[in-house]
């Protein structure tokens, strides 16, 4: 068998050379690097693990220890902490004590003896002194989670149960329900505590008297639960409400309810302490008190992985992870907006050819139901869509109109599409879940709101992670430049890492192109020149609107686009987003900047090649174009009232995680904190950061006061755009020709 000084013998290097190499060491030349790994695999050399981590005294591997998986609290805490390890480039191993102090006692033995870097621990010990001793002396470090222990200073995260109980109790005693229970596992965990002192606490402060035999303690089991719930209902004063602190408790209360005779008593409300989820639950009359288990993982993992880092000089550090509770209020009811379910009226609504649109169709079911309205739709191609907005304008025949939100000034003026503020006075909870601040940039002109936001995207940009991160690429990059490769932060940087990753200009290099592009004509250019313009500290309008198109600042913006042409598919320049997507999810592509809306397809494993394999960050320059569509009522609609309420509906928070799954693109704030989404599209949380830094395009006015149409802008803008990245002319020249007809426009209109 190969050893590691034969390796060196064959590639002509030091044994410390190979360990260098094997260890992705930036420090080691890109000649020698191709060296060892020819010698390797000549050989057949295998590294040792074992005999690596007793050199490098660190194992790169960590044990979790947790009572089970059963309760999807439990299995989405794994699933959090499985996605920041893994990510990490530590092994993860899982270990399961079933609530037994044995079992627990040794898999904590055996991860010691294994020498894991680190211990996740669901403790189910009543004194953790001689846990605490035995990780102390040794050279692993724990994180504990959901349990806290007592009296030592630990690193500890998991749910404030408190709050989530204290908050349901406060709106469940609003609602008027007073009697209340609670049954929860063992007292001796802190989780559990939390939700009893919570429940007494609250109750006290309410001024609500409850008998001590409405607190259930039983085994975190569904039959400790069940034998709990017997007991309780029993006393002889049923209670209105049962809260429990898990799902595994909940479904023994279920169980036992459904042996009582609903004719001869008043079922209780059931309420849980589990796993936030978009899926409305399976049980009847079970309401979810939503926790963050995904969030607590990551949490704990990312605590635990700072810790290994700098274990001498590391603050031990203790982290609740809060939520927020949503409750109908007892006169609020979905009934009281919609209440239209014996119309049978048609809606017609003119919409945009897009994967959000097809979304809307496949739910629409819920919104008939709902309403008993029957919607018609018909579809356009972007180019298309203004033209027949504009052809309809005297005729009426739609009732709702789907609008890019830069052409909201020109309907708004003209009348195109009505506004709706009497309706969101009305009914103000039509706007309480959308994203802060993205109703008056999608809809609002001059004071007024004239739509509700729909389809929401920012520009974010995706990479290919494995290929920033690995060794070879990297020593290969810092060889060329002298600097080490990152995600680029400006365009100058990105096009020089778009020339790094582009075969033509680097044979080495693992994929064809550095970067996708989208630049069709002529929304796709001005969509990607704008960054750009923006990034450089250019602008289309200087003080008293004076078009200065001509600024070096917007020559060079444009220079940079026409630049990274050459580092992008040759069909690029009359590509769409699709185009894109599909070069990207194929693997050809390093980098690619597109607006969220449209990313969904590189998750999908039927689709793409690099699932699991991609970054997200904010645009180079750091000021991504706002994009988005909103939909608008016709001002010439006799079915107003009926058209507001389907505006409402297709861009409410209940349908914002189907709509998303389904291809859509949601304004609503709930699911960029969606823990579940957010595996499936990671760069959720990023989207809505990316919305406080991005601009929109705006339209100075006419001289005459006029309002000019930002469709004309697109047009003149992005046709010189176009003429410059096919090279028809200098960006000079296009730039001073779309500058004289931009100022014409504006001194004529």
């Amino acid at each position: 068998m190969a050893t590691l000084k034969d390796v060196a013998k064959l590639a002509g290097v030091s044994n410390g050379t190979v360990s260098n190499v094997l260890n992705g060491n930036n420090n080691v030349k890109l000649e020698t690097v191709n060296k060892v790994e020819s010698a390797i695999k000549q050989l057949g050399y295998r590294p040792d693990v074992k005999a690596r981590s007793l050199k490098t005294k660190t194992t790169m591997s960590v044990s979790v220890i947790m009572p089970n998986i059963n309760d999807k609290h439990l299995s989405g805490i794994y699933q959090g902490i499985e996605k920041v390890l893994s990510d990490k480039g530590y092994t993860v191993s899982l270990h399961f004590t079933m609530d037994a102090k044995a079992n627990e006692e040794r898999q904590i033995i055996k991860a010691l003896q294994q020498r894991a870097d680190g211990i996740i621990l669901m403790s189910c010990m009543k004194s953790y002194k001689r846990i605490i001793e035995k990780i102390d002396s040794s050279e692993s470090e724990v994180v504990f989670i959901e349990r806290e222990p007592e009296d030592f200073e630990v690193n500890f995260v998991g749910s404030d149960n408190y709050q989530l109980i204290s908050n349901y109790i406060e709106k469940s005693v609003k609602n008027n329900i007073k009697k209340i229970a609670l049954l929860t596992g063992p007292h001796e965990y802190s989780s559990e505590k939390q939700c009893i002192e919570a429940y007494s606490d609250t109750l006290k402060n309410l001024g609500i008297d409850r008998s001590q035999n409405y607190i259930q303690e039983a085994h975190l089991n569904k039959e400790g639960a069940f034998k709990a719930t017997v007991r309780l209902l029993q006393l002889g004063e049923i209670p209105e409400l049962i809260i429990t602190s898990s799902s595994q408790l909940m479904e023994g209360v279920v169980k036992a309810l459904s042996f009582f005779e609903k004719e001869y008593m008043q079922m209780p409300k059931v309420a849980t302490l589990s796993e936030e989820s978009w899926v409305n639950h399976t049980y009847q009359n079970v309401e979810l008190i939503p926790t963050k288990p995904i969030l607590i993982g990551k949490k704990a993992a990312a605590l635990l992985v700072e810790n290994m880092h700098s274990p001498k000089l590391f603050e031990k550090r203790r982290i609740f992870v809060k939520n927020e509770i949503k409750m109908l209020e007892e006169n609020e009811t979905t009934e009281g907006f919609y209440g239209l379910k014996n119309n049978t009226k048609l809606l017609r609504a003119i919409m945009l050819k897009s994967s959000s649109s097809y979304a809307t169709v496949s739910l629409l079911a819920d919104f008939r139901q709902k309403t008993g309205i029957h919607l018609e739709i018909d579809f356009y191609e972007y180019n298309e869509l203004y033209e027949k907005i504009i052809e309809d304008r005297s005729v009426g025949y739609y009732d709702i109109i789907q609008y890019d939100i830069p052409w909201l000034q020109e309907f708004a003026v003209d009348g195109q599409i009505d506004c709706i503020d009497h309706y969101i006075a009305k009914y103000p909870e039509t706007i309480n879940e959308l994203i802060p601040g993205i109703l008056s940039l999608y809809s609002k002109y001059e004071s007024h709101f004239y739509g509700m936001p729909y389809m929401y995207g920012v520009q974010i940009l995706y990479y290919r992670k494995d290929l920033f991160e690995d060794p070879k690429i990297k020593r290969m990059f810092y060889e060329i430049y002298g600097v080490e490769l990152k995600v680029p932060e400006n365009w100058v940087e990105y096009n020089a890492v778009a020339k790094f990753f582009t075969k033509v200009y680097n044979p080495e290099s693992p994929v064809e192109y550095g970067t996708t592009l989208g630049g069709s004509y002529s929304s796709g250019a001005i969509c990607e020149f704008l960054p750009r313009q923006w990034g450089f500290e250019g602008s289309s309008f200087g003080l008293g609107d004076k078009v200065v198109l001509t600024s070096k600042e917007n020559i060079r913006a444009l220079k940079n686009y026409c630049e990274s042409f050459q580092y992008a598919p040759k069909d690029a320049v009359d590509a769409w987003w699709d185009e894109q997507v599909e070069c990207f999810a194929a693997g050809k592509a390093a980098m690619m900047i597109l607006f969220n809306s449209q990313a969904t397809d590189i998750m999908d494993p039927s689709k793409s090649k690099i699932v699991g394999k991609i970054g997200y960050e904010f645009i180079p320059g750091g000021k991504p174009l706002i994009g988005g569509w909103s939909l608008g009522i016709n001002k010439n609609s006799v079915k107003k009232e009926e058209a507001f309420k389907f505006i409402a509906w297709a861009s409410d928070s209940h349908l914002a995680i189907p709509y998303t799954i389904l291809g859509g693109t949601t304004p609503c704030v709930n699911l960029y904190h969606s823990s579940e989404l957010s595996q499936l599209y990671p760069w959720l949380n990023k989207a809505l950061k990316s919305f406080e830094k991005s601009q929109k395009r705006i339209m100075p006015k006419a001289q005459s006061g006029a309002v000019i149409s930002e469709r004309k802008y697109e047009e003149i803008l992005g046709e010189a755009i176009h003429n410059a990245i096919k090279y028809k002319v200098e960006p000079e020249d296009a730039l001073s020709i779309a500058q004289k007809k931009l100022q014409f426009l504006i001194e004529n209109s």
